[in-house]
């Protein structure tokens, strides 16, 4: 016998709104009036050249572009002192403030070299996990004054922290870190579960100074959490590795900041596969870049997990650098993709930080054809 089912009306689309609410909406599934443009992250190469070509210098680039969602940085280091050891006229070598040495270039523009981490055995561990507590200095310079900004023109407010296991591998170091997840070590639940804290309560410091400045409920919007757990081809721990390990605290996480009514993002470069299939248990509102070269297909992910959170990115900045036409279906196709039929639960981003190769006028005009589809 066939059952009838009374389905569900279709929300009507709003013909206007706020970058706030278009973000909000967005990672609540419900219609927006255009796609919200939410990049974060501009090399400083990046802008150097832009400036060339009519960037102001110094501007901020949430206004210039005006992007819809601000993301204000959190210090999760442990506040050491910047040290030079080598620099020729090619690189320099730098012990930075989270105890990584780094090997930077100068000549071209790259990701720095990873050569050393702090920890390398327990008792290293131990020195340092009472510096990676919830302290006033970790909050960005001018806290209030940039929130004040933020919210006058009705943007998105988000935080920004270093996911917890992230903050394990650059301690650990890769190498030792996967080790770690393999073997459940002891010291890898203490450095997760000493990220959550960290995190958690610097929110509840921020949240206490922006309400005693005077800015009421809800002053903050979301936490952007900055990860580096997967690759090219997948993560860097099996399934299994980060539902035994990982998830119960993105869950713990998660429940704690929403409890205070922020809504969470995923941001890791790579495959972000295994970090879908689990999302409906880890509470993720949303996961992005989804780095196009990294088998991360937006049409299947949208079918897939699409109901469960929302996606961004997965805009190929390789694309978007090979010419106008390239550029124009590439941010075009994705977006309807990512928008799908209930036009929503979907953030538009590059699928990396914007890289200096891509030139002013044409990212400028990749937000214009954005926000154009309607």
């Amino acid at each position: 016998m066939s059952l009838w089912r009374r389905k569900a009306e279709k929300e009507e689309r709003p013909k206007s709104l706020s970058p706030r609410e278009r973000v909000w909406r967005s990672l609540r599934h419900q219609p927006v009036d255009r796609v919200p443009c939410v990049d974060a992250y501009f090399l400083p190469e990046t802008l150097h050249r832009w400036e060339r070509e009519g960037f102001p210098k110094g501007a901020v680039v949430s206004e210039f572009f005006d992007l819809d969602l601000v993301c204000l940085p959190v210090d999760c280091t442990m506040g050491w002192k910047r040290q030079v050891i080598d620099e020729t006229e090619d690189y320099s070598i730098t012990v930075d403030p989270d105890g990584v040495t780094r090997k930077h270039w100068k000549v071209y523009t790259a990701m720095p070299q990873e050569l050393d981490f702090p920890v390398k055995q327990p008792k290293d561990w131990r020195e340092i996990r009472p510096l990676l507590v919830a302290h006033e200095d970790r909050l960005p310079e001018n806290f209030e004054v940039q929130v004040a900004h933020a919210r006058e023109r009705q943007r998105f407010i988000a935080l920004s922290f270093v996911e917890p296991c992230t903050l394990a591998r650059r301690l650990l170091g890769s190498r030792q870190w996967v080790e770690s997840l393999q073997a459940q070590s002891p010291t890898l639940d203490e450095i997760l579960e000493t990220g959550v804290r960290l995190i958690v309560e610097t929110i509840d410091i921020a949240l206490k100074r922006l309400t005693a400045a005077g800015f009421g409920q809800q002053p903050c919007d979301g936490v952007w959490l900055h990860a580096e757990l997967a690759y090219t081809h997948g993560a860097f721990m099996t399934d299994r590795e980060y539902r035994s390990v990982v998830l119960p605290y993105h869950r713990q996480l998660t429940a704690e900041l929403k409890k205070r009514g922020l809504a969470v993002m995923l941001y890791t470069q790579g495959n972000a596969l295994t970090f879908l299939k689990s999302v409906h248990k880890s509470g993720f509102d949303a996961v992005l870049p989804l780095e196009s070269f990294s088998q991360n297909d937006l049409d299947t992910f949208k079918r897939t997990y699409g109901r469960r959170t929302a996606l961004g990115g997965n805009i190929s900045a390789d694309r978007l650098m090979e010419s106008d036409e390239v550029a124009e279906r590439e941010v075009s196709e994705k977006v309807r993709i990512g928008l799908g039929e209930d036009f929503s639960g979907y953030l538009f981003c590059l699928d990396r930080p914007v890289p200096p190769s891509l030139p002013l006028e044409r990212y400028m005009k990749v937000l214009s054809i954005a926000r154009s589809i309607t």
